[in-house]
């Protein structure tokens, strides 16, 4: 069974791991691997209306099972009217086949629209029970700040990975900690941009040290603390079942902070 970390003190338990859906290239392929997901514990299924044709591929995926699984997905900011958040969230319920989604995320803010114009108009589909929490996606600190103004938020998602762990963890995690915000974390494996010279000799070193893979060792690390929703995306089954064993190991705490040393990063991020 995985690790789970609990919504935003919602008393809604999530899996330490989310399946993404972004650039599917076999729809046949995603909609088995959802299916084994759900099979294997994973009920955590992210999605968006900006990612072409999976929120419907997520629909057919889960049809009979739609109990079973928890499902995000997300509105674009050119969309984020009043009047088109409520759009687009209805476009995306005929999707995915339901008439309500678990988490609804405003993808990225950018000023087309108010925040609290879209906020707004999340509040109101909780109301109508067209989705059940709120959330956002790429907000810095800041806007964060922001959007606590208008309504509850759940969950930021964010990009989480080797190269930003230090920002995250050390500055967007206590801050939503402190909030009561979940973060959800993609690009846990670069989509497949692995690092090369010694950060990929220290990753190999450790993984041939435990038997593990290379994603295995990288989505421990990521799990460690059983604080951040990783998200991973992958049309095979195989690979999904080799994602899901990741939180099965142990690490020394000298491999660790190898792992932590290896990839430390000093530049400001966006996320101040």
């Amino acid at each position: 069974m995985l690790p789970e970390i609990e919504l935003d003190k919602t008393g809604e338990n999530l899996p330490v791991f989310a399946l993404g859906t972004w650039d599917v290239r076999d729809p046949s392929a995603m909609e088995r691997t959802i299916r084994r997901a759900i099979d294997e514990g994973l009920w955590h299924i992210d999605t968006a209306e900006m990612y072409e044709g999976a929120e419907e591929i997520v629909g057919r995926a889960v049809k009979g099972r739609r109990d079973e699984v928890f499902i995000t997905t997300k509105v674009m900011p050119q969309n984020a009217s009043f009047k088109g958040t409520i759009t687009s969230l209805e476009r995306s319920l005929r999707r995915l086949r339901t008439d309500y989604v678990d988490l609804y995320l405003l993808h990225w803010y950018d000023g087309t629209y108010p925040l609290g114009e879209t906020m707004e108009a999340f509040a109101y589909l909780m109301e109508e029970g067209k989705i059940a929490y709120a959330g956002v996606s790429n907000f810095s600190i800041g806007e964060m700040e922001e959007a606590l103004k208008y309504i509850r938020i759940v969950n930021n998602q964010i990009e989480y990975n080797l190269d930003n762990f230090r920002e995250v963890e050390g500055k967007l995690l206590p801050y939503a900690q402190e909030k009561g915000i979940t973060l959800s974390g993609y690009l846990p494996l670069w989509r497949g941009r692995w690092p090369s010279g010694e950060k990929m000799d220290v990753l190999k070193g450790i993984s041939q040290k435990y038997g593990m893979t290379v994603p295995q060792v990288v989505l421990n690390f990521l799990t460690r603390h059983r604080k951040v929703i990783v998200i991973f995306k992958t049309e095979r089954e195989d690979h999904l079942l080799e994602n899901l064993r990741s939180p099965e190991f142990t690490l020394s705490e000298e491999d660790y902070a190898l792992i932590a040393e290896v990839f430390s990063r000093e530049e400001e991020g966006p996320y101040t």
